[in-house]
């Protein structure tokens, strides 16, 4: 399964295929009560997420940054976006402390 990261810029552009499994890697720090969660809905038609999975860091310390994987799914061609936000979810009038787009173009 290709496995995309997130880049240090504002989007990341991927390609995959139809049918395709694949996974988005990010980093949080769920200490801080911050946690990257969708910014709009996705084209149901072009792209499903079929899980959300943490991945525990490999240090003790705590506050450690950890890694998130969304395993998502292509469903037919086109060209599809997972557009997240990095955010409280308690402060729901709040900017997000950060914005990420993945454009996904789906052959």
């Amino acid at each position: 399964m290709a496995v995309f990261l997130m880049s240090e810029q504002h989007e990341t552009c991927i390609q995959v295929q139809a049918g395709q499994k694949f996974s988005l890697k990010f980093v949080t720090s769920p200490g801080t009560g911050y946690g990257w969660e969708l910014a709009a809905p996705i084209d149901e038609k072009l792209l499903a997420i079929l899980e959300i999975i943490s991945e525990t860091p490999e240090t003790e310390l705590l506050g450690a940054s950890e890694y998130v994987i969304w395993v998502c799914r292509a469903l037919s061609a086109g060209c599809g976006q997972i557009a997240l936000k990095y955010a409280r979810p308690w402060e729901k009038n709040a900017d997000p402390a950060r914005k990420h787009v993945f454009k996904v173009h789906i052959q």
